[in-house]
């Protein structure tokens, strides 16, 4: 028996499809850890830029020229008008400050809400992928069935042309056929393996 028969004789059984991927429910849980975790980044960043309200509280500081009388030795009034720290609070200071807590509070739970909808949109993608995943290997699994069955038949065309029973330009025909498939079929598992790489990268997963 020629190489090539022998190495057909080895082969039949091929394995089935299976995935390489974690349980969907590991993919959703990995993928929720690294949607917290951002989150809380970007919670922690947005609340870090806008520490120091609590500035817009404090009275403003400057320099007055009040008057000050002062009844001197000999019983005569006298003004004093040497320069001295003032202080001045407005009911201006305390509405801007408020107004800038409610922006803050607003913005911040802006950022929550894009954060959920981001998160919603992630699981619907994932979800996609991995629905594609599932039809890729049924598709596969098929595509090793069949290969399967011409293999064997190959097998068989092998022995004849071996035998002399059928011509090379009957033969080589069946055989491109043949090798043709077997490459369709890899093609298929790198197709499946790109796949698996790109769902591990959606859900942010580590091994």
């Amino acid at each position: 028996m020629k190489p090539f028969v022998l190495f057909l004789a080895a082969t039949l059984a091929l394995p089935a499809a299976h995935s390489q991927l974690p349980a969907a429910d590991s993919l959703h849980a990995a993928l929720d850890t690294f949607l917290d975790r951002q989150l809380t980044a970007q919670l922690a960043e947005f609340d870090e830029s806008k520490k120091g309200n609590w500035l817009y509280y404090l009275p403003s500081v400057g320099i007055g020229y009040t008057p000050i009388a002062k009844s001197g030795p000999d019983g005569d009034i006298r003004f004093n008008n040497a320069p001295r720290p003032t202080l001045s609070f407005s009911l201006g200071q305390v509405l801007t400050a408020r107004r800038r807590n409610r922006d803050i509070r607003a913005k911040r739970e802006s950022l929550a809400a894009s954060a959920a909808l981001d998160r919603e949109k992630a699981h619907r993608e994932l979800d996609r992928l991995l629905h594609r995943h599932a039809l890729l290997l049924l598709e596969l699994e098929t595509m090793r069935r069949v290969q399967e069955i011409d293999r064997q038949l190959f097998v068989l065309i092998q022995s004849d042309y071996d035998a002399a029973k059928i011509s090379p330009q009957e033969f080589l025909p069946k055989q491109k056929a043949f090798l043709e498939g077997e490459l369709a079929v890899q093609r298929k598992e790198m197709e499946v393996g790109i796949l698996e790489n790109e769902i591990l990268m959606s859900s942010q997963f580590k091994r």
